[in-house]
């Protein structure tokens, strides 16, 4: 076993430089195909990212957006289909409950009203109530209703045109598509899609104001809020950044505002004035919910919310290319292997790997709480900790070797030799060294290394510290002029059966030849 791990630190001592330039072109190959797959490379405009990352860093951030205080949400909450089921009996309620609710709130002059209920069909049995509430749709400004992009597998049967839709832009050539609509000819002007954007696994992450098809875009309900502010729309997407809690934006139950409206109860009303009100229903079996990175069940009103307050403040999330995540990946390896193959002392290897890891988790995490955005450097944090742990492993038997461990595991190797010469040098001096013996590499199994004599503190070992003990085995005799006269030397002893212990001798005189006699 000991000849084997002699072996092995030869090895690896000759083949050091070869194995960090392989793992580093291995690692760049491996990282650019995971990314080629997991992402488009070229793409630097899209939004890009790694689902499960972004979900980690939305839990541990540690600063969020306030919610705005101007967005209202009115709730038709259990409280409110516990009160109307005594007047109407269950929902869906007559249209005038909603006329006469819309009435009641524009008089307070609120800046929007938006209705994520979706009125697709005339109510048969109350005709007089979608009249009303007709008419007071159109005589109210500033109120929207949702329209819903249903399967584009439907779109060659649907006979709605792109350019028959107030809230589409078409840019290409017209064409069907299947929409479900506001039924109200006073809303036809005052739509736009509450859709949501869900990625493959169902959890809902980004936003973009205009939703874009092959020819045509369609505005979102949270944009129009938005554009009461002036706000610009695009079709760009962005990551949500949610607030503190989608919990905390201001809410009023639909049964409170409907009785205070019947009542005339001003104090509860004057709360609308000046808000943007999202009404919509948050009641269990009710309200359409969807996970999100903060929450794993969120009513879609709420969510509507924050897009819609994302998109008035501007504070959506961009990504980094992956491309330059890619880049700074390899060059997060080159460093690392760079530090090997030269020979950086282990204490700042650790100290290099540990600055990269931690600027790492602090750049991710910081990233999306306090900037716009949301920088990932987990593959960097993952991967270059594997990275290191190899190069790390590597480096044990190589260390082992050079600091003359191999002596004491395979005794075989000085018989093979006449002489062994002992000097010691500073640990700068190496090269110049190696060079004056006219040996050709450090992994020579003719040298041997030993880096601290003295390796446990003592109150002498600052006299020696800097310096070094190198071991030849020579089968001709070193010339007293080959080296140097810094270099404290006892050269061409004689190999026996005892050279570990002759070692040793010659090692304690050259030091106390190097620090001098005793001064009384």
């Amino acid at each position: 076993m000991t000849r084997f791990f002699s072996f092995l630190g030869i090895l690896s001592r000759r083949a050091r430089t070869g194995f960090y330039l392989t793992i580093f072109f291995a690692f760049s190959l491996g990282s650019g195909l995971f990314f080629n797959a997991q992402f488009d490379l070229l793409d630097f405009k899209a939004l890009q990212y790694d689902e499960g990352t972004l979900d980690t860093a939305f839990a541990w951030r540690t600063q969020s957006p306030i919610n705005d205080p101007n967005i209202l949400i009115v709730e038709i909450d259990e409280a409110s289909l516990a009160h109307f089921a005594r007047l109407y009996g269950r929902w869906p309620w007559p249209r005038h409950v909603f006329a006469e609710t819309l009435a009641g709130l524009s008089e307070y002059e609120p800046k929007s009203i938006t209705f994520n209920i979706m009125f697709s069909d005339l109510d048969l049995k109350d005709p007089d109530s979608d009249s009303l509430f007709n008419s007071i749709i159109g005589d109210t400004e500033n109120v929207f209703f949702p329209a819903t992009r249903l399967s584009q597998k439907n779109d060659q049967i649907s006979e709605v045109l792109v350019s028959q839709l107030p809230f589409a832009k078409l840019v290409g050539d017209d064409q069907t598509l299947a929409v479900l609509l506001t039924i109200f000819e006073a809303a036809s002007k005052k739509m736009a899609i509450n859709n949501l954007i869900i990625d493959d696994d169902g959890i809902v992450r980004r936003y973009s104001g205009e939703s874009q098809e092959n020819n045509f875009s369609l505005l979102t309900l949270p944009a129009k809020i938005a554009e009461l502010e002036s706000s610009p729309i695009s079709g760009k997407e962005f990551l949500i950044n949610w607030p503190t809690s989608l919990e905390t934006y201001q809410s009023l139950s639909f049964k409170d505002v409907y009785v205070a409206i019947e009542d005339g109860n001003d104090q509860l009303l004057e709360v609308v004035r000046g808000k943007h009100i999202i009404l919509g229903a948050t009641a269990s079996g009710l309200s359409l919910q969807r996970p999100t990175p903060v929450s794993p069940v969120t009513e879609d009103t709420r969510i509507l919310a924050a897009i819609a307050d994302n998109i008035i403040h501007e504070s959506g999330l961009k990504t980094v290319p992956p491309a330059i995540i890619l880049a700074l990946s390899i060059l997060t390896f080159a460093i690392l292997s760079s530090c090997f193959i030269f020979k950086i002392d282990d204490g700042l290897i650790d100290s290099i790997f540990v600055s990269i890891e931690l600027a790492s988790i602090f750049i991710t995490i910081g990233s999306i709480s306090y900037s716009s955005y949301a920088i990932d450097l987990s593959f960097i944090i993952f991967v270059g900790l594997i990275y290191f742990a190899i190069c790390k492993i590597y480096d044990v038997p190589v260390k082992s070797s050079e600091r003359a461990y191999r002596t004491f595991f395979n005794g075989n190797t000085p018989s093979k030799f006449q002489y062994f010469s002992v000097i010691i040098f500073q640990s700068a001096e190496i090269d110049e060294l190696l060079r004056a013996l006219k040996v050709s590499s450090r992994a020579s199994e003719r040298i041997f290394l030993i880096d601290e004599f003295i390796s446990s503190p003592t109150f002498f070992q600052e006299e020696i510290v800097d310096s070094e003990v190198l071991i030849l085995l020579h089968d001709e005799e070193i010339p007293a002029e080959a080296l140097p006269s810094k270099f404290t030397a006892t050269c061409n002893s004689d190999v026996n059966d005892d050279f570990q212990r002759n070692s040793l001798r010659v090692i304690v005189s050259l030091y106390n030849q190097r620090l001098g006699p005793i001064q009384n």
